[in-house]
């Protein structure tokens, strides 16, 4: 557990610097608080649908994921129903309850998740590969297909354009849903990996891969405003209990009875304790869903993250 500690302080450390370093430069006046739609959409319409792509091209779906697979995608699915009760009950406004939901569902895999994973089954290089199609496909593929949907249908976007009609067409035409598409497509055709045009393109989305990170820290440094925590102490805790305390003892329990294998239900445990996943403001900004709070949530849990991650890890496994 101590080896799994020191790497996600090393990597929340890491993101922390570049979010704070965003935040001094808008206070410098070098960046300003409006240049983070400009930013949400860059990273929606090109860097996103590109990694979604690329991972779904390059991580064909096995028989022995399935099930864990099912496993972490109903555990979020059933964080989105209790934020989004959580949020109705405590009375807050539909863009604070939809950014709730967006923040309290699928974690932050890729960035915490994998360096976890790696460091947590070091005697076992085949633990990665298992935890990224787990990953990519039980929470990345839902963040990427119901988050924007969540921020459509309760924020501002959902009275501006005109109601559902007009939203489920622009999200079925939209990048996100495209890559998707596009992404399962390739994965079930054997390209030669060799080729110099297959590898030339893979490593070119490999490269606007790792342009995700970054951005999206712009992103939580431009939005980010430390707000007063009247109001907002209840979210915050909301969120955390749902985010990173419910979903892996609930992961556990449902891997137990669903007979996941031992490592498996490790990695689900490790995946499913993870912060708000960092692509929750983003989504929020570029449809008007409360992004502000969305934002807020997503740094302190990222924040805190190093306290909790090891200790649900050490109490469940």
């Amino acid at each position: 557990m101590g080896s799994v500690g020191t790497h996600v302080t090393e990597t929340v450390i890491a993101f922390t610097l570049l979010v704070l370093g965003t935040y001094v430069l808008k206070k410098r006046g070098l960046l300003r608080q409006e240049d983070a739609p400009l930013f949400a959409r860059l990273l929606t319409q090109a860097v996103l649908p590109a990694t979604i792509f690329y991972q779904l091209w390059t991580h064909r779906l096995s028989g022995d994921s399935l099930v864990p697979i099912l496993v972490i995608f109903l555990v979020g699915i059933a964080a989105l129903a209790l934020s989004w009760a959580a949020g109705t009950a405590l009375g807050f406004d539909r863009p604070s309850v939809g950014a709730l939901m967006i923040v309290s569902s699928f974690g932050s895999s890729a960035l915490i998740g994998y360096p976890i994973i790696q460091y947590a089954f070091t005697d076992d290089p085949t633990a990665l590969a298992r935890g990224v199609v787990i990953s990519e496909l039980g929470v990345g593929l839902p963040i990427f297909i119901l988050c924007p949907a969540v921020a459509m249908f309760f924020g501002d976007s959902f009275r501006e354009t005109g109601g559902i009609r007009r939203l489920t067409r622009d999200y079925f035409f939209s990048p996100i849903f495209i890559s998707v598409i596009m992404g399962f497509g390739l994965s079930h055709v054997d390209f030669p990996a060799d080729t110099p045009l297959v590898a030339t393109l893979q490593e070119a989305l490999k490269m606007v891969q790792g342009a995700l990170v970054v951005v999206s820290a712009v992103i939580l440094g431009l939005q980010l405003r430390f707000l007063p925590m009247r109001g907002f102490g209840k979210l915050i805790v909301v969120s955390i209990v749902i985010q990173m305390l419910f979903q892996p003892w609930f992961c556990d329990h449902a891997a137990a009875w669903m007979n996941v294998g031992a490592q498996n239900r490790q990695i689900l445990i490790l995946v499913s304790a993870m912060p708000a996943a960092i692509l929750g403001p983003v989504f929020a900004s570029r449809y008007k869903c409360a992004a502000d709070v969305a934002t807020l949530l997503t740094f302190t849990h990222i924040v805190i993250s190093p306290a909790i991650v090891p200790v649900m890890f050490g109490l469940l496994k």
